[in-house]
């Protein structure tokens, strides 16, 4: 797949604005409890008068269009936010703290759309992330002193609360929807359409793309005049084939999401060609994703038969299939997938591409937004998700997660299967780290999951052992290709050491206990043992803490509002060439 960043986005300042305005609104509530063991009462939902207030806010921000979008986005919004929210760690206001809105949003938009929203992405990928932030010198840097100290004045000490969630994750989609209505009117200039042109179906299908060639390429930077982009979308368009060798089956894509919008019409007005480009950004991840699929199908029928190897395959099998296979994907050099996080060096002798974290890796996604990067689906997401619904609650013991993992079935494992005695053991133990029960949002409980479901869950490394780049940051940051020389791969490949298969049964075995797994917790909300016995009198020292949890969360936010400016194109391979 093709990487490259874009940049079409509304003004920053306006942007902030959005966000600076919901901080106003988040509800008072009593600080009768702590961390975990909050039992709401009305106190997560905001009133309607609170509600209405918020939404007129973001009117006089950003404009009654952005409040009548946002509301139209809502309620299915909330939906999927709530079984994330009734599960994670709450305060003692029972709404979320900085480190669990930011992944609760991250998540949300990973499930809906295959979006990975640049400012929520925690570094190095890591579970500790979540729970570290830069000081207010962010926001300095970016905003007049006086906005800065609105936006921590208003966002205050009482956290998000699923309504709050729900505004801010259907306004960024509107923000997104907005970026996206610009690349529209760059592909009608492009065109020499006008606004006002009523285009027939086949003009529909070329305006559309224009813009889809735009949009998956990224290379749209943001221009000085129109006539700059409109000349840089005629060219990528005029070599998208070359670009993405795929091309054809999304045009196929794109054929498909007009008939379904507009069915039976011989001519399209601009407003109804907005409606078909929102459309397309509904389906669009869900649509990339077979392509992903696909890859780990591949990988997968190459998997490592030897002890421990579920979930991996050799490198030197990883390169055969680029040099002998003819699937050209698979290129990138030893050095380039160690930093994503996608090797396993366990065995230093045979060295295997993790596949959940190669296939989830940055050299996978696609450019396409200044807010974001449309990435290959997580398929463990829909499995924390279930247990998710069922426990209801930020943590769960060790038969509880037993019974519902055996019976969660995944697109390689069965339903109502038999757990092997090591994933016990090893569930067993992280209970005991933490007294007894097993929080789910933690390094430990994700690296269980990987071991369970080792083609769809990725490894959690520890943080700061790994450093995720896209292509085009490696290539630019380190000065060297991400793609491996054709020499390289042709010496490992002669030098791989003989197959050893396991013997059935030992699929988790002595490998896994003397390899990756390692008893160094991580969570998205941390607090010391201690903190859930704290008496209620240390209350005002907890709200100073959620103070800086709080500004945390708008550093986060407004990284996510900055256009990304687009570095220059270098030699790269085909796969991530533009």
């Amino acid at each position: 797949m093709s990487s490259c960043l874009a940049s079409i986005s509304p003004s920053l300042a306006l942007g902030m604005q959005l966000f600076i305005f919901l901080g106003g609104f988040f509800s008072l509530a009593e600080a009768n409890s702590f961390l975990g063991k909050y039992e709401p009462h009305g106190t997560q939902a905001l009133s309607a008068a609170s509600e209405n207030a918020l939404l007129a806010e973001l009117e006089v921000a950003l404009g009654s269009g952005h409040r009548h979008a946002t509301e139209r986005r809502l309620k299915r919004i909330e939906q999927r936010l709530s079984p994330m929210f009734s599960a994670m760690t709450k305060n003692e206001n029972g709404k979320l703290a900085a480190s669990a809105a930011g992944y609760v949003l991250h998540r949300a938009f990973v499930q809906r759309h295959g979006w990975f929203i640049r400012a929520l992405e925690p570094a190095g990928g890591s579970f500790a992330a979540w729970n570290t932030s830069s000081p207010t010198s962010v926001l300095e840097e970016r905003l007049p002193k006086h906005v800065q100290s609105l936006f921590e004045d208003r966002l205050g000490t009482h956290g998000l609360g699923v309504k709050e969630l729900a505004t801010l994750a259907a306004s960024l989609e509107h923000l997104v929807h907005s970026e996206a209505l610009g690349r529209l009117k760059v592909s009608y200039l492009a065109l020499n359409f006008t606004q006002d042109d009523a285009l027939s179906g086949e003009e529909a299908i070329q305006a559309l793309e224009m813009y889809m060639s735009s949009f998956i390429a990224g290379s749209l930077q943001k221009p000085s005049s129109f006539a700059t982009s409109t000349q840089v979308a005629r060219n990528v368009n005029a070599n998208i084939l070359e670009i993405y060798p795929t091309w054809p089956a999304t045009q196929q894509f794109l054929r498909e999401v007009y008939k379904s919008v507009a069915p039976k019409r011989d001519y399209l007005y601009f407003n109804e060609m907005e409606n078909v480009i929102a459309e397309i950004g509904e389906r669009y991840g869900r649509f990339q994703d077979i392509e992903c699929r696909e890859m780990k199908d591949l990988l997968v029928a190459s998997e490592d038969p030897s002890v421990g190897g579920a979930g991996r395959v050799r490198i030197a099998d990883f390169y055969n299939k680029a040099l002998n296979e003819g699937h050209w994907q698979f290129t990138e050099s030893v050095d380039y997938l160690r930093q994503l996080g996608a090797l396993d060096e366990s065995d230093a002798a045979n060295p295997r591409v993790i596949i959940p974290n190669y296939i989830s890796g940055p050299s996978n996604c696609l450019a396409s937004s200044a807010y974001y990067s449309v990435c290959c689906l997580d398929e463990c997401e829909s499995i924390l998700g279930r247990i998710e619904e069922t426990v209801s609650a930020p943590e769960a013991t060790p038969s509880t997660i037993l019974q519902l993992v055996a019976s969660i079935p995944s697109a390689t494992m069965p339903s109502d299967r038999s757990l092997s005695p090591w994933l016990h053991h090893r569930l067993e133990e992280v209970a005991k780290h933490h007294g007894g029960r097993v929080p789910l949002h933690g390094r430990l409980f994700a690296q269980w999951l990987h071991f369970a479901y080792p083609r769809e869950c990725q490894f959690p490394h520890v943080s700061g052992t790994i450093d995720p780049q896209r292509p085009e940051d490696w290539q630019v940051n380190t000065n060297t290709s991400v793609g491996a020389h054709k020499k390289d791969m042709k010496r490992i490949v002669a030098a791989a050491p003989a197959l050893n298969p396991r013997v059935p049964g030992s699929e988790f075995g002595a490998a896994e206990e003397s390899g990756m797994w390692s008893m160094h917790e991580e969570l998205v909300v941390w607090s010391s043992p201690a903190e859930t016995q704290v008496p209620q009198g240390f209350g005002y020292v907890r709200g100073i803490v959620m103070l800086a949890a709080a500004v945390s969360l708008s550093v986060a936010l407004a990284r996510n509002l900055q256009p990304v400016v687009g570095k220059g194109k270098a030699s790269l391979d085909n796969k991530y060439y533009v």
